[in-house]
């Protein structure tokens, strides 16, 4: 009685306070109580708990909540839960909080989870199950049940399009009953679900169309209604036609960097979003204007220290066992080499403006790890940071504190951003962590008997790496607080800009909000330090999203988007599955992510060996770099890593390019793949110049245009050999076109309106022309263009 008499008179001041706020479009009180930008909220298919600690400093000193039509609010007694029942009519409606005279505003996004039923006929099967990207690959998760001579299990699954494989009596087989198939990327095939409508014509869009003074005016299609949200408080609209106005609030004036957002819905679904960014109350016409720590604007480069430069003879030490091969053992590679790097001008003559650096803290002395196989036997030395005995101690082969302070002076001087490499999943047996708190870790046999080692879908929360790697519990409330002391140390104490985070996913949730409140109360509200996390998640896209909002990590890397350009730009497959993908990624993570979209990494082959043929797609790709020389790629395939890079620094995220991927680098897999580097002309031949010089190109087409870092999206052409889409922002547009058959084409792509194509510049010199609003590109076999206005 006392909650609900509560709700009522929050109820009266929440109508007078609703119009108070719209009395005036300038009249926004800004405030600080949500750091960054507050994520939209996923409503749930039945309830939602809003955690208010992900979201607000002080939730404790919250007021009062309203939320859209339909839905129910309930808080927690302890102020720090609020549970959302009922159901939105909407696609999008909007959670209000407020702080005194300031209100807060939350988007809500309606579920889209369907019920999808997976059978299977056979009466002989003794146990069924289904594994695939709607449930993390985990085939225990869903097991199908018998009735009569039909297997069948029932899942909530978002709409989309998902791969996905039956697991029947241990062995892994296809459905019979759908044709639908695309590569694993690995020789084989599985099957695709789609859920929901694939049809996106009658989908809402918006569009940047001006800005004159402190108004912005956005186009819009197929919408119902627009929101509009200056940092997180929503704006008044005004509507004539196809065009929605809002006023930049006067509380702009006070912030050197803001941002504005919009979306817009329809019965159909949700739109693009929109993403603004703002200097003081004027809106950022030149990526000039961003800051250097944005990390829309990055270009990253992952840089694996070992195998780079050796800028410091004196630390170079081998771990002295004969059982490990050169390839496993210390090359040389230090923070002094980096820090020469950026001196020598090297990352800016290939314009990357971010680096990612493996991890630096001390690994073990000796051999660990056993490789015996294919004839091949060697132990391994940890070379490559992600075997911690200590989680603060600089690994002395790498070099020391100073040093590393040196790197990110230089790095910041040039203005470049740095984010470290974090490991917080396990420990290596002789870290302290272990041999004082063996009862911190998971345990290493299943009550079953097996051993929980690499079961990574199955036990994800527990497995460990290698039995010499315990990986650490973290459900117990001490290890959460001192791994997360030991990450804050990392960026209290050096100038770091962020972190990227190993294993992920194997990590419980609290981790993530725990460091990530940490990082906020200490680092960023206390020193104004930007502090970007990205994290390593290989699973479900639903996996992957539930690891990224406000009081987790910001983004983490698209392994699914890396698999299907793979699959398109490595083994020639439809155009089609990649933009679908492409498509999935924006429903999960938005058009204005900054997800990583990776050109490889340190785990997996290179791009241009596999789709030369130097390695086989159904191999083994380590044992293939243990027993032969991966051979020098052929011609094609430089082609096609150009056209891998241009993607991946065309679309939205932020591209994450593997060291030597930029020139064409080879190898197969761990540890083939993590060769020393090369820097000088002298040692590249004349395709490896060539592609250096493409990248080189694509770089400085993206940190200098606007619409290729916060420009909206559009697909004009997805056929099985050509691909065609565009970025707007305002008056600037880039369109991107590519041509993977073994002939000539040209693309015809209809172009978008309101623009002036009479300065279409075409980057790459490829003939083009523009007829009554059509665009025809002339492009060879395996090429690509981008064209600029």
């Amino acid at each position: 009685m006392v909650q609900s008499m509560k709700q009522f008179l929050v109820l009266v001041f929440l109508i007078t306070s609703f119009f108070g706020a719209c009395s005036s479009k300038d009249e926004i009180k800004y405030g600080d109580q949500i750091i960054g930008l507050g994520s939209p909220i996923a409503l749930g298919y039945d309830s939602t708990v809003v955690l208010l600690q992900d979201y607000f400093m002080s939730p404790e000193e919250l007021d009062s909540v309203s939320i859209s039509s339909g839905l129910h609010t309930g808080w927690s007694s302890d102020n720090k839960k609020l549970t959302i029942t009922g159901r939105m009519l909407p696609k999008l409606g909007i959670l209000s909080f407020w702080d005194g005279d300031v209100k807060y505003d939350l988007l809500l996004k309606k579920t889209n989870k369907e019920e999808v039923v997976f059978r299977i006929k056979n009466k002989n099967y003794k146990k069924v199950q289904v594994k695939g990207e709607m449930n993390s690959w985990n085939p225990s998760a869903t097991p199908l049940t018998k009735k009569e001579d039909v297997w069948e299990a029932k899942m909530l699954v978002n709409q989309g399009v998902y791969q996905y494989l039956f697991v029947v009596d241990g062995r892994e087989m296809l459905d019979p009953e759908n044709a639908d198939r695309v590569s694993n990327g690995m020789g084989g095939f599985n099957n695709l679900l789609k859920v929901g409508n694939a049809d996106n014509s009658t989908l809402p869009v918006i569009e940047t169309s001006k800005y004159f003074s402190n108004e912005i005016t956005f186009s819009v299609k197929n919408t119902d209604r627009v929101y509009v949200l200056w940092e997180n408080h929503e704006l008044k609209t005004t509507r004539d036609g196809d065009f929605v106005t809002v006023s930049i609030p006067a509380a702009a004036s006070d912030l050197a960097q803001s941002k504005i957002r919009a979306w817009a819905y329809n019965s159909s679904g949700v739109s693009n979003d929109i993403l603004i960014p703002l200097n003081y109350r004027y809106v950022v016409e030149s990526p000039l204007s961003l800051e250097r720590t944005d990390p829309h604007s990055w270009n990253m480069y992952f840089v694996l220290i070992d195998r780079f430069k050796d800028g410091n003879p004196a630390n170079t030490r081998k771990v002295n066992d004969p059982d490990i091969l050169p390839k496993a053992n210390y090359y040389g590679g230090d923070l002094a080499g980096i820090t020469q790097s950026i001196k020598s001008g090297y990352f800016k003559k290939i314009g990357v403006n971010s680096l990612w650096l493996s991890p630096i803290s001390q690994n073990p002395e000796e051999a660990y790890g056993l490789w015996d196989k294919g004839g091949v036997y060697t132990k391994f030395s940890g070379y490559h940071g992600y075997w911690p005995v200590s989680s603060s101690k600089i690994d002395d082969r790498f070099g020391t504190s100073d040093e590393f302070k040196e790197l990110l002076d230089v790095a910041h001087e040039h203005g470049m951003s740095v984010i470290l490499d974090y490991v917080a999943n396990h420990v290596h047996e002789l870290h302290p962590v272990y041999q004082e708190h063996k009862d911190w870790v998971t345990d290493l046999y299943l009550p079953d008997g097996r051993m929980n080692t690499e079961l990574w879908d199955e036990q994800r929360l527990t497995t460990w790496f290698d039995t010499f790697m315990p990986t650490l519990d973290f459900s117990k409330p001490e290890v959460i607080d001192t791994m997360t002391d030991s990450a804050l140390f990392w960026v209290k104490n050096y100038e770091l800009d962020g972190f990227r985070h190993d294993a992920t996913k194997h990590i419980q949730l609290e981790f993530w909000r725990t460091l990530t409140r940490k990082v906020k109360e200490e680092v960023i509200a206390k020193e104004g330090k930007s502090v970007f996390q990205i994290g390593e998640t290989y699973g479900s896209r639903e996996l992957v999203a539930s690891y990224i909002n406000s009081g987790m990590l910001e983004s983490q890397f698209d392994f699914s988007m890396y698999d299907a350009s793979l699959n398109a730009f490595g083994q020639g497959f439809s155009f089609k599955g990649l933009q679908s993908q492409l498509q999935e990624s924006f429903n999960y993570f938005g058009y204005h992510n900054t997800m990583g979209i990776i050109s490889g990494n340190h785990d997996k082959p290179r791009f241009i060996s596999l789709t030369s043929g130097e390695v086989a797609w159904d191999e083994d790709s380590k044992l293939a770099g243990w027993t032969r020389e991966i051979g020098t790629p052929k011609s094609f395939a430089y082609e096609r890593l150009n056209m891998l890079l241009a993607f991946n620094l065309t679309i939205p995220g932020i591209p994450v390019t593997y060291y030597g991927d930029e020139f064409g680098m080879p190898g197969a897999n761990d540890p083939d793949n993590r060769g020393w580097m090369k820097f000088e002309d002298s040692e590249l031949s004349e395709l490896e110049l060539r592609n250096r010089s493409v990248f080189t190109m694509l770089s400085e087409l993206r940190s200098s245009n606007m619409s290729l870092i916060y420009g909206d999206f559009k697909f004009h052409v997805s056929e099985d050999d050509v691909l065609a889409y565009s970025r707007a922002y305002f008056n600037q547009q880039v369109i991107t076109v590519f041509n993977k058959s073994n002939i000539t084409k040209d693309v015809s792509i209809q172009l978008r309106n309101g623009f002036d194509y009479s300065k279409l510049i075409s980057y790459f010199g490829n003939r083009f022309k523009v007829e009554n609003g059509v665009l025809i590109v002339t492009l060879p076999a395996n090429q690509f263009e981008i064209l600029t206005l």
